[in-house]
């Protein structure tokens, strides 16, 4: 499994780019989030041509902000066009995401097969509905081959979630893509020392943030700070 990541900004940290991974899983390509900054990195990168799935946490514009510019890539600019295939953690929630593409789409199904996550074995959804904001749809997901498992946090004020669906005993490698924030005020996305004590435990790494920003007792790895993790 190989995971790059595109950008690793919040919805403000613009030198970073917005949080969104491109995942190498079961001989598959997952695009992870597709935020507003995510389209143009595609482009520039060449991985605009090579999605098999795109996978989506939830609905702010940091994570979705260019999805309809992605799907319209793969219908008019791919040397073979086709439709996008989205996968679904939920009836629900494609439904949700067809209503926020058809403001920019006029029938998004007809770009887009929105597909189970079933279609890939191994992926599992989280789901951390009004673990992010009040009342909102959110989810994590944890991808497993016969090697390792990894886990991707999407957006939320509590780790504990997460952590509560890694299994205790494992020969298999763990690592955990974790957005975190600086600021105790910040209710929406887990505070730096809720992780703190989770390092050591698993190999952790913490996004969706500007580094230059981190207090001296931080002791969660940085994902920008890891150039072999980034694309």
């Amino acid at each position: 499994m190989q995971i790059k990541f595109l950008g690793t900004g919040g919805a403000f940290d613009f030198e970073f780019g917005n949080s969104a991974a491109f995942l190498h899983f079961r001989g598959k390509r997952i695009l992870l989030d597709c935020g507003n900054s995510v389209y143009r990195r595609l482009r520039q990168t060449g991985l605009a041509d090579q999605i098999d799935y795109i996978l989506i946490t939830h609905l702010h514009d940091d994570h979705v902000g260019s999805l309809n510019s992605t799907v319209l890539h793969h219908k008019y600019l791919l040397a073979e066009p086709r439709k996008a295939r989205i996968l679904v953690p939920s009836e629900s929630f494609a439904k949700e995401l067809q209503a926020f593409m058809n403001f920019g789409l006029r029938d998004p199904k007809n770009y887009a097969d929105f597909l189970p996550l079933s279609e890939l074995e191994g992926l599992t959804a989280i789901d951390t509905f009004g673990k992010h904001v009040d009342g909102m749809q959110t989810y994590g997901y944890l991808f497993e081959d016969e090697e390792e498992i990894l886990a991707f946090s999407g957006d939320l004020g509590d780790s504990q979630i997460i952590f509560d669906h890694l299994p205790e005993h494992t020969d298999k490698k763990i690592r955990v893509f974790h957005e975190m924030s600086f600021v105790r005020q910040d209710r929406v996305h887990t505070y730096y020392k809720d992780l703190n004590p989770r390092v050591g435990q698993y190999e952790i790494y913490g996004y969706h943030l500007d580094p230059r920003n981190a207090p001296s007792d931080n002791k969660v790895p940085i994902l920008a700070e890891h150039p072999d993790l980034l694309v």
